[in-house]
């Protein structure tokens, strides 16, 4: 069931991330209505194609955060921009922690709500099966440890200003230019590892829907404060039906695509005690490896009740399988060669 809003006001805006994946599709979703809401982006350069609805502030978290960021009548801020490629913990405390924290302090008393895009990694390593917000928040890594660190700076500002903060937990993202989990996917069919793809699930949204879950999610701050109803919640953001590894691989390649005559037999290994020797080798590159064979051999699923209370079904019922084989179409004509 969907929500009628209770104004007829849009929400007025200010990003973070606008030139990002997601940022991206947030805003390719906003420029589809009829009368975009209005948004003031931060950004680190001005891009060369900029739309009309949008007022771009160069600038960076957390170090050239400019004066009048998020600006004075701002109702949601969504918070899309942290550092997810360091391996420093100090840099990625300074940006995602402190940073938050510094955009949080300057945002102008008729804030009425923060979205902060996190992701499933606050609920730590391991498999996770229909995995709800209300499991504890255990981050094995030093990226999850930041992201949760600025779940609870979200949670605690709008606790005190008695506003909203959805924190956006979703899994995989993918879509027609996804340049990590899909080639990941790809390239872990073509190792000798033996994985159970039969059982091995996992929870994505494209990242165009996102986009549209975000904005549904922002016209919600201003009906939960309208009625006087603000929530501080982790959101799982995903489909409601996981999709198996074993139909990745049957939906990215063909079957018969990766076949070598001339290649000598392959001895497939168990992926279990490959994960544990790859997490005892010294190196970053060792250990990067290891997250990356633990969350692409390991189901990983989220319950989205939640999400649904607030944004009705029809967006998470969609099939993945149809999105991912959507993809397809896509593809240069070469590739089928």
């Amino acid at each position: 069931m969907t929500h009628a809003p209770l104004t007829g006001r849009p929400p007025r805006i200010a990003l973070t991330g606008a030139t990002g994946y997601v940022g991206a599709a947030f805003l390719r979703h906003l420029s589809q209505m009829v009368s975009p809401w209005p948004v003031t982006a931060l950004v680190r350069q001005l891009p060369p194609r900029r739309l009309p609805f949008v007022t771009y502030l160069p600038g960076e978290i957390p170090g050239r955060l400019p004066a009048g960021f998020p600006p004075s009548g701002t109702d949601v801020l969504i918070h899309l921009a942290h550092e997810n490629r360091s391996r420093d913990q100090n840099v990625l405390h300074a940006v995602n922690v402190a940073g938050t924290r510094a955009l949080l302090d300057a945002a102008p008393d008729s804030l009425k709500g923060v979205l902060l895009g996190s992701s499933m990694s606050v609920y730590g390593a391991g498999a996770q099966i229909r995995v709800a917000e209300t499991a504890p928040a255990r981050p094995s890594t030093a990226l999850g440890r930041a992201r949760l660190g600025a779940e609870r700076e979200v949670a605690e500002s709008m606790r005190r200003r008695g506003a909203t903060a959805y924190l956006l937990r979703p899994r995989f993202i993918t879509g027609r230019d996804d340049t990590s989990f899909l080639p990941g996917i790809g390239r872990l069919r073509r190792l000798p590892l033996r994985v159970p793809a039969d059982r091995t699930r996992f929870s994505v949204i494209d990242v165009d829907d996102y986009g549209s879950v975000i904005a549904q999610l922002a016209r919600r701050v201003l009906e939960r404060a309208a009625r006087g109803t603000p929530v501080r919640t982790g959101v799982n953001v995903a489909y409601r039906s996981p999709i198996a590894l074993q139909d990745l691989f049957d939906l990215l390649t063909a079957p018969d695509r990766d076949l070598d005559p001339g290649r000598g037999p392959v001895r497939w290994l168990p992926a279990a005690p490959v994960r544990a020797l790859t997490s005892v080798f010294p190196g970053q590159k060792a250990s990067r490896l290891a997250e990356r064979l633990d969350l692409v051999t390991r189901s990983h699923w989220a319950d989205v009740g939640l999400l649904e209370s607030e944004i009705g079904t029809a967006l998470t019922a969609k099939s993945p399988e149809t999105v991912v084989r959507s993809y397809r179409a896509y593809e240069p004509e070469q590739e089928h060669s």
